[in-house]
This record gives C-alpha cells, sequence and structure tokens, in this order.
C-alpha cells in the first residue's frame, strides 16, 4: 500500500514551514509589523498513538492551535530555517506537544512575519529560549529565469482576488506543489527543503504567481515522473543554478521543556 499524502501550508515562509492553511495576506510593507504575544497558552506532551500527523492553525480571534508538533518544527517556523541550519538543539525538541494559545486581546495575525514572530515570542517566553545567529559561506541555489523573456507554460500571474497558499504533498515517490499568489521570493524560500539547500531569489520577476507541479525526489529513481530540475525548467521556465552564498545558522544557546499552563 502506497502511503498517504500529508500536506503541509505554508504563507511566505516556506516554512518548509508545515504550517496548515493561515490565510494571511501575503503583502507586508516596509514597516515592521504590530508585535503580536500569546497572553494564554495551555502546552501539553501530545500522547503518541501511531503515525498521526502534524496539524497546526492560526485561527480567527488569534488562537493557535497545534498538535503533535514538535519544537524543532517551533524552531524552524520561527525562524524561517532548516534543520541543517540549527545547531545545539538538545534531543528532546523532537518530543511532540499540543499546543492552545491565544494572542493578547485576541488581535488578529496578519502576516507571515507577525506569525513568525509569535512563535518565536512562545519560544522565548515558555520554553526559555536563547540563541545567536553565525554567518557563514556555503553552497546555496539561485532561482533563475531559465530563457530570458520567458516563462513555462504552468507558471501564471495570479489574479487580483486570488489567496495565497502554499503547499507540498508527498508519499516518497513523487512530490506536488501548488502555490497562489506567491511572489518569487517566497516560492524560492519554499524550494529550500526540497531543494537540500537554501534558494535566493536572482529571477527579477516582479509580482505574484500561481502553478502546479510535480516531481520525483531524487531518491525515486524509477519514478515515471521527472526530476525538479526538469519540472522548473519545463513548466515554470525556471532553472537553480548552484552558486556560493551567505548562510545564516541559529545556534540554540539554551531551551527548556516548557514551563508550566
Amino acid at each position: 500500500m502506497p502511503k498517504s499524502f500529508r500536506t503541509v501550508h505554508s504563507l511566505a515562509l516556506l516554512l518548509p514551514l508545515a504550517v496548515a492553511p493561515l490565510h494571511l495576506s501575503a503583502q507586508s510593507s516596509s514597516a515592521s509589523p504590530p508585535r503580536v504575544r500569546f497572553e494564554v497558552a495551555s502546552i501539553r506532551p501530545h500522547p503518541f498513538a501511531g503515525d498521526e500527523p502534524s496539524n497546526r492553525r492560526m485561527l480567527p480571534g488569534g488562537r493557535f492551535i497545534a498538535t503533535a508538533t514538535t519544537v524543532r518544527t517551533l524552531i524552524r517556523i520561527a525562524f524561517g530555517t532548516d534543520d541543517n541550519r540549527i545547531s545545539g538543539a538538545p534531543k528532546w525538541v523532537d518530543e511532540m506537544f499540543d499546543i492552545d494559545a491565544i494572542t493578547a486581546d485576541h488581535a488578529e495575525v496578519k502576516t507571515p512575519e507577525q506569525f513568525q514572530q509569535l512563535i518565536l515570542s512562545l519560544l522565548e517566553d515558555r520554553f526559555q529560549l536563547k540563541f545567536h545567529r553565525e554567518q557563514k559561506e556555503g553552497p546555496v541555489y539561485w532561482l533563475e529565469v531559465y530563457k530570458p523573456g520567458e516563462l513555462g507554460p504552468a507558471l501564471k500571474l495570479s489574479a487580483p482576488d486570488s489567496q495565497p497558499a502554499m503547499s507540498n504533498n508527498s508519499n516518497g515517490s513523487r512530490t506536488v506543489m501548488k502555490v497562489s499568489k506567491m511572489s518569487m521570493a517566497d516560492i524560492a524560500a519554499g524550494l529550500r527543503r526540497q531543494a537540500g539547500r537554501p534558494v535566493e531569489d536572482h529571477t527579477g520577476l516582479k509580482g505574484d504567481y500561481d502553478f502546479q507541479i510535480e516531481w520525483s525526489p531524487e531518491e525515486a529513481a524509477d519514478s515515471v515522473d521527472p526530476s525538479l530540475f526538469t519540472v522548473l525548467k519545463e513548466q515554470l521556465g525556471l532553472r537553480l543554478r548552484p552558486a556560493k552564498g551567505n548562510i545564516e545558522t541559529i545556534v540554540i544557546d539554551q531551551i527548556n521543556h516548557p514551563s508550566a499552563n
């Protein structure tokens, strides 16, 4: 029996971020968004009962619900990063928790940046997270237009009334990526986990885009689906070019089991 598909959604985070639909605006201004914090947060160990999927939702009224979610996942979301760019985390951060939290004054979370800051505040307030950032040069990909002035048939400009969304579904032999109303910077960030290294937007393309693509992971050599690199070129008119770039690592200096509810 093939494994069932698991879906993770993110908005501008890519969070390869394993975030359920948040219905946030993908537009952000140059000014920093107002700081939002949780006023009440219940955090309890998840009663593991098998291979249940992890799930996170931001609901109206500033309510955040997470089930079967690891602290490592929260760290990835807070910093918009991947496991290989997090160091110093103890093994227990892979334990799963259920979270039910409400923002102060039921403040709505309106931007991806606010959501990241909200999760970071939760980690700092309840898990006593302390960290610092380190920069080093390493391998990245540049996302570029394959043939200048020519885009692929699957890449379309978004309609003005469309809603921002990004999902990656995988069953181990085939991956489906669906994008709605996302900028090229957001798309590059969303490709990071799939490509295996940071992806920087060097397309020069403005505006928001929609597309749906399917490909075979490298480990599934017998699949009839093409590779990610082939799909990007043939369907989106884009390419991933190996390059060198500055890679940020989040170094965990301190993190503890959650404080009492």
